[in-house]
């Protein structure tokens, strides 16, 4: 057994052994270099994915104040909307470039859905955000890290859409724009239970729309659908929103 171990290789066996050592390196190399690929490929699959969960649009706006003025940036959006959508955000940095402060602030001009005026020149801004945020079954937000822009400063104003496709237990007002559907749903509220009203006919809706409301499930379809029916018709987004976002220069007090 000593001698056995001790003798020394041929070159015949020096030879396969050193091609198999190659073999075995050649492998783990090419086994490696998968592995790498597989994870690169993997976390750009992942990075994709995530990615898509938002539309942002991010935009920058460089205020500049004549003496005692105030600048003012017009917003024009539009936005195809849809029960499940991932959510849509619009941002707007506002670098202020003189050594004034301003108050910042947004004034809604317009909001349609499928074409139809959502809001009313007679509303306040307060209702219309209200309105917004509450009483469809998506969600328009304004968001301003602050309404105080400092000298020399920066800020970000942000409109986000979101329509969640759950909690199919709420119901929303009929919105004005509406007209009478016989294939939907009506109810009335009473208290804090909502009942079918079958006595709604195309005669009485007009009398009657201000007191319906609608199931969540059904509101959205309906939406849904028109605003697909809308924009197939009209080659242009279902929801359009315009504003003004305005800097207004702050008072000197100095003497």
């Amino acid at each position: 057994m000593k001698k056995l171990m001790n003798r020394q290789l041929t070159p015949e066996e020096k030879e396969y052994f050193k091609r198999n050592r190659k073999m075995v390196i050649i492998r783990s190399i090419l086994l490696i270099g998968f592995l790498l690929v597989f994870n690169v490929f993997a976390w750009f699959i992942y990075i994709s994915k995530v990615s898509t969960t938002m539309d942002l649009h991010v935009l920058s706006w460089d205020v500049v104040f004549s003496e005692g003025g105030s600048s003012v940036k017009d917003v024009n959006l539009n936005v195809d909307i849809y029960p499940g959508m991932d959510e849509y955000s619009y941002t707007l940095s506002v670098n202020n470039s003189s050594e004034t402060s301003a108050s910042l602030y947004f004034t809604t001009n317009s909001v349609k859905l499928f074409g139809q005026e959502m809001i009313t020149q007679s509303m306040q801004e307060h209702d219309k955000i209200v309105m917004l945020a509450t009483e469809l079954p998506f969600e328009i937000t304004y968001d301003v890290s602050s309404d105080v822009l400092d000298e020399e400063g920066n800020e970000s104003f942000t409109i986000s859409v979101n329509w969640d496709y759950e909690d199919n237990s709420a119901y929303f007002k009929v919105p004005s724009i509406f007209t009478f559907d016989e294939e939907l749903t009506y109810y009335i509220k009473q208290g804090s239970t909502y009942t079918v009203d079958s006595t709604v006919t195309s005669a009485n809706y007009a009398t009657k729309a201000s007191t319906l409301y609608l199931q969540k499930d059904e509101i959205d379809s309906y939406i849904g659908e028109q605003c697909g029916i809308y924009q197939n018709a009209n080659n242009k987004s279902c929801l359009e929103l315009k504003g003004v976002l305005t800097a207004e220069q702050a008072e000197n007090t100095g003497n």
